[in-house]
């Protein structure tokens, strides 16, 4: 325990020594918590009772939107921020400074793989973009058949009779189907008719993932925490994912030559030549990404719509002008009221709410200094900064004093860059982007299509569930009535 405080007490000695000598100014400090108990421990409390991101918006406020800490039981320093010029200067603008956070990469691991996009850095990470990026080119993402399939069992999954359903849970088997089509070449079909194979890969899948947040927040202490049902979820998925991969191996050529499917990801991804081991844990990284973080935004989207049957108008007039012909991707773009719609559901619930970089060597932030926070200030090796969209898109400097509202208008002529950060930013954006906003578009065009009336039927408050990506912890339960035929 000395040697431990000992430690502790000379990292922040070098700290304040390091800002003094190179002209800089030490951030502000999260108060009485010389060693970071305290800050766990409240984190803890938080996440149990679904108040975490709301504290930390509130503590940003409190404390002048950047504060340095020690993280236990992680080694070295911590620093919150919600500071736009910071959250560039990281992703951007000194991107090479900066690498994806050791704990990070270590509660991933057992689920993603070493050689997912999501847990390597450097040339690693740099190999496995460009291994990706090819598979997400427009021609690709923008062919919304796969997705179309998938939304008309949507539709005829919801009740006739406009009894009240929990939409969060529809989208979740919709975006699980959609993904494993585009994927693997063959639907989950849990809409549908879905194997028992099927099925517990989807169940494995859930429990994987909500234990990958549990794991990146324990830090080192997950080692100790031995976890045989983690174990035995991973071994299955890899399996099944195995399998997935010489299925297409086997069938891709027959497919192109009985003019069949003309694109699976996965495909794309083996004509890399890529060991089966890579091409599993990217398949699996992708999965991630494009499930939870399409269902999520999504849910929050017509949680609000069944709110608001004013803009649930306002977005079927849109439907109407295009007449009754299928959407185009190029005119889902270009329909102004759903598209705004989309984006205040990401800047108020961004999939990702909270994010992190660790420092690889010592480098100076351009602002989070001194009393006022708007001194340059360095941070050593080693720190971890951890940037929260959740908390930088309610900033009512930025957005107005309206900003925890849901008001898609604002979108007519407000202009941001890094201030609205759903898909992060710089080297490291998100490659699927333009695929997730065309799921998201389709889906909602044609729900509201379908669809005449959504009723919001539950009056509890939208309290959020943080895991890797943000979910409602009471789902979305709502009712819907049809269109006239």
């Amino acid at each position: 325990m000395g040697v431990y405080t000992q430690t502790e007490l000379r990292g922040w000695y070098q700290y304040y020594g390091k800002n003094a000598r190179n002209g800089c100014a030490p951030m502000p400090v999260y108060p009485n918590d010389t060693f970071g108990i305290r800050y766990f421990l409240e984190a803890v409390r938080q996440v149990k009772a679904n108040t975490l991101l709301e504290s930390r918006h509130q503590r940003l406020k409190d404390l002048g939107h950047t504060f340095v800490h020690k993280l236990f039981p992680e080694p070295g320093l911590s620093v919150d921020t919600d500071e736009p010029e910071i959250v560039k200067t990281i992703l951007a603008t000194n991107f090479e400074d900066w690498i994806i956070p050791e704990a990070r990469v270590r509660g991933m691991l057992p689920v993603l793989g070493y050689h997912s996009i999501f847990t390597t850095n450097g040339p690693e990470w740099q190999h496995a973009r460009a291994m990706l990026r090819p598979a997400f080119v427009r021609d690709q993402i923008s062919d919304i058949q796969c997705f179309d399939r998938h939304v008309s069992k949507l539709i005829d999954r919801i009740p006739k009779d406009g009894s009240p359903f929990d939409l969060q849970a529809l989208f979740a088997m919709l975006t699980t189907d959609s993904i494993s089509d585009l994927m693997f070449g063959q639907s989950t079909d849990v809409l549908g008719t879905a194997s028992s194979e099927a099925l517990e890969f989807g169940l494995c899948f859930d429990r994987s993932v909500f234990k990958i947040a549990y794991r990146v927040r324990l830090g080192w202490l997950s080692q100790l925490l031995p976890d045989r049902e983690l174990d035995a979820d991973v071994r299955y998925m890899r399996k099944y994912v195995a399998r997935c991969v010489q299925n297409v191996k086997g069938q891709a050529e027959k497919d192109l030559q009985n003019g069949g499917r003309k694109y699976v990801f996965l495909h794309e991804l083996i004509k890399t030549g890529e060991p089966d081991e890579v091409v599993r844990d990217q398949s699996l990284s992708i999965f991630v990404a494009g499930r939870d973080t399409t269902t999520s935004v999504l849910t929050y989207l017509f949680f609000e719509l069944s709110r608001n049957p004013g803009m649930v108008a306002k977005i079927q007039r849109e439907i109407q002008d295009l007449g009754e012909h299928d959407p185009s991707w190029e005119e889902l773009r270009g329909m102004k009221y759903l598209n705004w719609a989309i984006k205040e559901a990401l800047r108020l619930n961004p999939p990702v709410a909270t994010n992190a970089r660790e420092a690889v060597r010592d480098t100076i932030l351009p602002t989070g200094g001194g009393l006022d926070g708007k001194s340059p200030t360095l941070v050593p090796k080693g720190t971890v900064v951890r940037y929260q969209p959740w908390s930088m898109q309610r900033r009512e400097d930025i957005y107005g004093s309206d900003a925890n509202e849901f008001r898609p208008e604002r979108w007519e002529d407000l202009k941001v860059t890094v201030q609205y950060l759903p898909f992060n930013a710089g080297p490291r954006i998100c490659i699927g982007q333009q695929f997730a906003l065309t799921q998201m578009a389709l889906v909602t065009f044609r729900l509201l299509q379908a669809f005449k009336t959504i009723e919001r039927k539950d009056e509890r408050p939208p309290i959020r569930k943080l895991g890797v990506n943000t979910s409602m912890l009471y789902g979305c339960w709502v009712s819907m009535h049809r269109a006239p035929e």
